[in-house]
This record gives C-alpha cells, structure tokens and sequence, in this order.
C-alpha cells in the first residue's frame, strides 16, 4: 500500500502557496530536480494530474483543489501529532502519579509540587497518601508511578533508591519530667507507660526497642496515630515514632528527644517497578525531588540523616 510522503505533500503545499516550485524549493531548502521529483511522485500515488505548470504560473486541477485542502489538514495534524510527542519528550504533557507515606507527603513533597508545577503547568500531578501497607499493595497491584516509603519492594521487578535514615525519638508530655532531659537513656525508659500502635510498619519498627526495654507495664494500643498523639498530650503516657512523623505530628502538648542507645531507624525510599518504564514527566520529577534533597532545600528533622548518592547510582534507577 502507498503512502504520501509528508515531505513530499510538504513540498506541493509549499508551491501552491508561494504559486512558485522554485521558491518552495529554496524555502524547503531542496535542490529543483527533488522537488520536481517529489510532486511526480504525489501524483504518481494519487493516480491523477494534481497540477498543470508553466513558466510563469502554476494552476490547481480541479482534483488538486481538493488534494491540496486535505494536504494541508493532514500536514496540520502531523504537526501537532509531532509537536505533542515533543511535549511528552520533553515532559512538558502527561501526568505523574505519587505513592507516599504520610510525612513525607507532608513535609517533602508540597515544595517539589509547586517547583515542578511552575516549570511544567501542562502536567497532572496525582499525590496518594498513605501508610507502608497500603502503598506496599498499591505498588503490587501497578498503582503508581513510583512510591517513597520504608518497605522495601525486593526482587528483581523493583528498583529502589535509599535518600533517607529516618530514627526513632521518644516522643512524650512536654509536662513529663523525661521531657526535660536532652536526651533519653535506657535506664529512664524503666516501668513506664509506652502507647503504641496496634500494627503497621511503625509498631514492626518499635518491637525491637519495646524488647529491649522490658517494661512490665501492659501497653496501651491504638489504631490511628492522631489517636496516638492526643492521649500523649493528655499526659497518659509515652511513645517512640520516627523522626519524620515526630515534625509531622507535632502537638503543642507533646515534645520529642533523641535516644542515646542503639541504632532504632527506618531507611526511606524511593521504589518503582521495573515492569513498566518512567514517563519524561516522571523522571523530571524524581530528578527534581532528589536534587532538591541533594542540595539540602529541605530542613530536615533532627534524627533524619540524608544519604548521599551519586550520579551513576540515580541515573540506574530512573532507567
């Protein structure tokens, strides 16, 4: 099957327009004999005389008149079609589809957001906030671009990238009297009142201190961390959080220290499947969202360390 050869449907519009093949020529910057070429060829596919020329004019037949009004639509439309795959390209279109926990959400994204908007004010940003499990399904089930959390999606259908060593803190009644110390020692975590979260990657984070201390005191446990911080502003007792949730959290009531024992954290990362390749748009953004910790924009919780990566490292993830 035959096929116009837009270069060619470029070259009879040209002409017609400027009612000369030696200006569109020179326009479309092709030698005579190509250009004459090119229209010989139109016509060989259309079957029929598009045009009749003579040495000071060139005239439509009447089958040109209508070629060249649908000439020019389908050379408007490959324009478009050539200037939207450039936006793609370029990530100028498209959409990016977040996956995040809670206080990254909060605290890390809402500056990436309104930088990368304002460079790309064409792209549909899509923020899902939730807990490690839920995002751990989402990510299992294609939801997604990619998703920063701390559970790590092993195996060789995921990428990921560690940007953070996320600690955690205790976290307790500004009225306590542990409140007052600069930092928290074992021996002042004895036979006290720990609230807890009944699960989720928080209480899997906890387990391992809640073992180390070895308080008699029976636990109290919730399900909602907004529960978790009230009752500790209310005085009932203490908990231990991550760094990051212990400034998303805050509380006028509550106040946080550092515990000067053990090695307590989570590493947060950036995963994505290596199922499905990252859009322009959503590579332009990963870039930007680690330059920006990269160049320390962020203020960082005390207890939240940033890791270091190099070019290479980034470069392998995001392809």
């Amino acid at each position: 099957m035959n096929y116009f050869n837009p270069r060619h449907l470029q070259a009879f519009v040209s002409a017609i327009e400027t009612g000369s093949m030696v200006k569109a020529a020179h326009q479309l910057h092709m030698g005579q004999p190509a250009f004459s070429q090119a229209i010989a060829n139109l016509e060989t596919i259309a079957g029929v005389k598009l045009m009749t020329r003579t040495t000071r004019s060139l005239q439509l037949t009447p089958a040109g008149v209508v070629f060249f009004r649908d000439a020019q639509r389908v050379l408007e439309m490959n324009n478009r079609l050539l200037h939207n795959t450039r936006q793609w390209a370029n990530g100028q279109h498209g959409s990016v589809s977040v996956l995040s926990i809670p206080s990254v959400a909060h605290l890390l994204l809402p500056m990436v957001v309104k930088a990368y908007g304002d460079l790309h004010p064409e792209v549909e940003i899509q923020v899902h906030d939730h807990p490690d499990p839920q995002l751990r399904l989402l990510m299992q089930t294609g939801e997604g671009d990619f998703a920063i959390f701390s559970n790590v999606q092993k195996g060789d259908s995921f990428k990921n990238l560690p940007i953070l060593k996320d600690r955690l803190r205790w976290v307790g009644c500004s009225a306590a009297p542990l409140a007052q110390h600069p930092q928290i020692r074992l021996k002042d975590l004895q036979r006290q009142q720990f609230i807890v979260m009944r699960r989720g990657a928080i209480r899997d984070m906890v387990n391992p201190l809640l073992d180390k201390i070895q308080s008699p005191v029976p636990l109290i446990e919730v399900d909602q961390q907004s529960t978790l911080v009230g009752m500790i502003a209310a005085g009932l007792g203490m908990t231990f959080l991550p760094s990051l949730s212990c400034q998303s959290s805050t509380h006028a009531q509550t106040t946080h220290r550092a515990l000067d024992f053990g090695d307590f954290h989570r590493a947060i990362q950036i995963s994505r499947s290596t199922a499905r390749d990252l859009m322009p748009c959503s590579r332009a953004f990963l870039r930007l969202f680690i330059a920006q910790l990269q160049a320390g924009h962020f203020q960082l919780q005390e207890g939240v360390e940033l890791l270091t990566l190099k070019d290479p490292e980034v470069e392998e993830f995001l392809t």
